[in-house]
Formats: C-alpha cells, sequence, structure tokens
C-alpha cells in the first residue's frame, strides 16, 4: 500500500501531463494524413502523408490572418512584459502590503472572468475611449492590442511576482555602490534576473493571443488565425498549428533544461574550487 502511495505521489504530474499532450502528439500525427478522395479529412482513419495542411496554413488566403496574428501577438507581449516587470518591480521595492493585496486580486478578476463578459466589456470601454460604435466594421486592429494585452497583463503579474519576490535587495544596492546609475543597475541586476520569467511570459502571452478568437471578435473585426480557425466547420490546417506549437514548446523546454544543467554545473566547479582553495588555505 505504501508503494503504492509512493507511485501516485510521484507519478500524478506525469499522468496529468500526459491527458494534456496525448491528444496534441495524436493531432500532430494526424496533420500529415492526407484528405479522402472525396476531399473529407479524418483524424480517425490514415489515408497517406501528405503536407496539405501545412500548405493551406501558409497559403495566400491564410498569410494575413497569419501575418495579423503573428503582430498581434508580438505586440501584447512588449506591453505585456513592460507593463508586468514595472508592476512588480514597483511592488518589490515598496514592499507595501495594500498595494500588492490590491494587484493581486484585481489580477485573479480577469481569470476567472468569461471571455464573453471580458470582451463584451472591452468593447464598451472601448466605444467611450475612442468615440466610435459597436460595428465590426469600424473596429480595427489597435482595438486587438489593448484586447489582448488587458487579457494576458494578469498572466504577465502573476509568473513575474514570486521570481521578483526573491530578488535580493543587497545586490541591487552593492550595484549602486559601485557608481551605477540608478536606470543601469536597474538593468545590470533586476532585468538580467528576470530574464526567465520575462521569456515564459513571452510564449504565454504569444500562444494566449494565437489562440484567442472571442475577445478579438468583439472589440476588433482584425483577421487572425483564431478567428479563421473557430469559424465555420473544422479545418485540417489547425492541427499543423498544434503541431507547431508542440514543436516550440518542445525547443523551448529542451533549451531550458540544457540552460539550468550547465547552471548547476558551473554552481557545482564554483563550489568545488572555493572548498579546495579553502583546504589549501588552512
Amino acid at each position: 500500500m505504501n508503494k503504492f502511495k509512493s507511485f501516485l505521489k510521484y507519478s500524478y504530474v506525469f499522468v496529468i501531463l500526459a491527458f494534456l499532450y496525448i491528444p496534441i502528439i495524436f493531432g500532430s500525427i494526424y496533420s500529415f494524413n492526407a484528405p479522402s478522395d472525396k476531399g473529407i479529412f479524418s483524424v480517425t482513419t490514415w489515408n497517406r502523408t501528405s503536407f496539405e495542411a501545412y500548405r493551406e496554413l501558409f497559403s495566400k488566403s491564410n498569410l494575413l490572418a497569419f501575418a495579423n496574428s503573428f503582430l498581434l501577438g508580438l505586440a501584447t507581449s512588449v506591453l505585456v512584459i513592460s507593463l508586468s516587470l514595472l508592476t512588480v518591480f514597483a511592488l518589490w521595492r515598496h514592499k507595501n502590503k495594500v498595494a500588492r493585496s490590491f494587484v493581486q486580486t484585481t489580477s485573479n478578476i480577469p481569470l476567472i472572468n468569461p471571455d464573453v463578459i471580458t470582451g463584451l466589456t472591452l468593447a464598451i470601454v472601448l466605444n467611450f475611449l475612442f468615440f466610435g460604435t459597436l460595428k465590426a466594421t469600424s473596429e480595427g486592429f489597435f482595438r486587438a492590442i489593448i484586447g489582448h494585452t488587458v487579457m494576458c497583463l494578469p498572466y504577465g503579474i502573476l509568473i513575474m511576482l514570486p521570481k521578483s519576490d526573491k530578488f535580493s535587495k543587497n545586490v541591487f544596492e552593492a550595484s549602486q555602490d559601485l557608481g551605477y546609475s540608478k536606470f543601469k543597475t536597474w538593468f545590470k541586476t533586476y532585468f538580467v534576473y528576470m530574464l526567465g520569467s520575462i521569456g515564459f511570459t513571452f510564449v504565454m502571452t504569444m500562444t494566449l493571443s494565437f489562440d484567442d478568437f472571442i475577445i478579438t471578435r468583439i472589440v476588433s473585426n482584425t483577421q487572425t488565425l483564431g478567428t479563421k480557425l473557430y469559424e465555420g466547420q473544422f479545418q485540417a490546417w489547425s492541427l499543423a498549428i498544434g503541431a507547431i506549437s508542440l514543436i516550440i514548446v518542445i525547443f523551448s523546454n529542451t533549451i531550458y533544461i540544457v540552460f539550468k544543467k550547465s547552471q548547476n554545473i558551473k554552481t557545482k566547479k564554483t563550489i568545488l574550487l572555493t572548498r579546495r582553495q579553502q583546504q589549501k588555505d588552512f
């Protein structure tokens, strides 16, 4: 019984990951499946190997949507990273419990709100701010950026906040003692320390922005891969998007694992050299 509990304790994470990634892996495999002779795409019957889904994804009909999705995700990522970084730095710097509680509470509200409610609220607010109308023909790319930024900002803050709290104040003050200005100190110490969280926030923001349909559709008339994907019937190129996303996730995790291992090896070497030096001194 104890062995069974121990097995469950250390394997439940892998079971959850398996439930998440097995459908994506099967979808990636079937993204290379060709349609039948009648033009019907199947995810249960293998016809023959084909790259038609990928050709369709990067075809001229989807080129504008792909470009809009990429630019929208990039602009949203820059805004979310900048605002999140400044917010968590201010919370770390001033140590104001009231401000921290307010930021955490307000960041949790958009996470539990349905996307439809968030989208409608944004449409009404943007209507008052820009004196526009709620017609889709009058709402462009800039409104989509604002909508995606509002949607992704709570995630960015909640990702960066735990990392920011662990930053040592002594490092920040020591850099200033060496003659650096406050601005240069911020980049040399805090910004470098937060690079891991910044990279993770960038990947998360790009993923949410590419996938979003409801908020984009409500607040803007911009055509993205998300709006094309969820309008009409199932499209084979949607599996190609999943396959490409899976490759990006595997590649990013591989880089992260290699980077962490190299850091651990350097740390162990430094500790060994320090111990040897101490032994020589004694």
